[in-house]
């Protein structure tokens, strides 16, 4: 399984849906875990990827050696293979069940959903697959005749699905980072109509590395401030990069990108953009 391509103009058909499946759960999801959604192309058809960002850091975990993919599918769904909105409660409602069915069964770990084709299928890594199929199929059988099915177990110690197929690749995440700050700003009343300046932050562990990332960012065009960071003592030598633009992603995208690639070469670390928000006033009443 691979991520086909991001999908923008996608994102926004179905931000209800994502919304409702990202925070309406709070019995499935700890507090400590980093749940996430974004949208790919898989085939011809658009799916929203809820993932627990989390566990990249700790992942495989080698209690968990097997997968079960299960999950319904819809009755009610749109022409992108989205389910209405009034399907959420009960796809939860399952999701919720099905973790507590597992629970009776087996240790188990919650890793991501995807949801495309008329179709929500939930990702769990499990210690034990004895008795699991034999469990979901009553669950389904007693509480969700109305719906058909998918139950798929399988080896995969090295949680393979988890981190090349459900957590996103470099690509995505560097647009839900840009588009989460975007978000901010368009609901802080700004309209994203004015040009401003727009700072990178890089921090590196070295001065000379620092330098050596200078000469690309004046390359480019970038005005570059450096400074001192001692809160990060591992990459003291903090430079900001500056530019004048828009803020759009199809503007902060590939700078974003570019620039993440660059301080790779010279051991630094991207900490995202900022600007200033510009708040547009309105005239009478």
């Amino acid at each position: 399984m691979q991520h086909i391509s991001l999908l923008y103009p996608v994102k926004y058909i179905v931000s209800v849906l994502l919304v409702l499946v990202a925070f309406g759960s709070t019995s499935s999801f700890a507090q400590n875990e980093q749940w996430d959604t974004y949208m790919v192309k898989m085939g011809n058809m658009p799916a929203s990827v809820l993932v627990d960002m989390a566990l990249i850091e700790s992942a495989p975990d080698k209690k968990f050696p097997n997968l079960v993919i299960t999950g319904p599918k819809t009755t009610n769904c749109n022409t992108h293979g989205i389910p209405d909105k009034e399907e959420i409660n009960t796809l939860e409602e399952i999701l919720n069940a099905t973790g507590n069915f597992l629970t009776g069964v087996t240790p188990k770990v919650l890793v991501g959903t995807v949801t495309r084709n008329c179709q929500r299928l939930n990702y769990y890594y499990v210690k034990d697959t004895a008795g699991i199929r034999n469990a979901l199929n009553r669950m389904y059988t007693r509480s969700y005749k109305n719906y058909s099915w998918v139950i798929s177990i399988k080896s995969d110690p090295e949680w393979t699905s988890y981190r090349t197929f459900l957590y996103p690749d470099e690509d995505t995440r560097t647009w839900m980072e840009n588009d989460k700050i975007i978000a901010r700003m368009l609901q802080q009343g700004d309209s994203l109509t004015q040009q401003r300046d727009i700072n990178f932050e890089i921090y590196f562990r070295s001065d000379t590395d620092r330098e050596a990332f200078t000469t690309f960012a004046k390359s480019k065009g970038y005005t570059t401030i450096p400074g001192n960071a001692p809160e990060t003592p591992n990459a003291p030598f903090k430079l900001a990069v500056r530019t004048f633009n828009f803020i759009k992603m199809d503007i902060i995208n590939p700078m974003s990108k570019e620039l993440k690639i660059e301080a790779r070469k010279h051991h630094g670390i991207y900490n995202q953009w900022q600007a200033v928000v510009a708040k547009t006033e309105r005239i009478g009443n």
